[in-house]
């Protein structure tokens, strides 16, 4: 996959997320606010640096973004072990796909990364 389509497909992904982040909880929650502000700075993030040429910043960034996605697909996966996210199975979609896409970050950052010092 072109990091270009990537970037622009997480991008995309990461401001969605951060969006229903603000309507999913009642009253004023600064943990569920403040993962909601992280997504959609690294979605704008991700959204303006999609035409840029191959890097070292292209490459920290894509690294910054599988580190995240990574992340919280584990923080989301050790709740819903534990009970704290959903009381269903379908609790396991949610760290699934930011597993998919952390995996996506990987694999796509590692296929066109940048070697030289620029």
């Amino acid at each position: 996959m072109k990091p270009k389509l990537f970037l622009t497909i997480a991008g995309v992904y990461f401001l969605l997320d951060g969006l229903a982040g603000f309507f999913m909880v009642s009253g004023f929650d600064f943990i569920a606010y403040a993962y909601s502000i992280f997504c959609m700075s690294l979605g704008a993030l991700f959204l303006m640096t999609r035409n840029e040429a191959a890097s070292t910043a292209r490459n920290a960034i894509f690294m910054a973004g599988f580190l995240s996605s990574f992340f919280v697909s584990l923080v989301a996966y050790y709740a819903q072990w534990n009970g704290l996210f959903l009381d269903s199975p379908a609790g396991y979609i949610p760290p699934t796909l930011w597993l998919i896409v952390a995996i996506g970050f990987f694999l796509v950052g590692r296929a066109n990364m940048s070697s030289s010092g620029s």
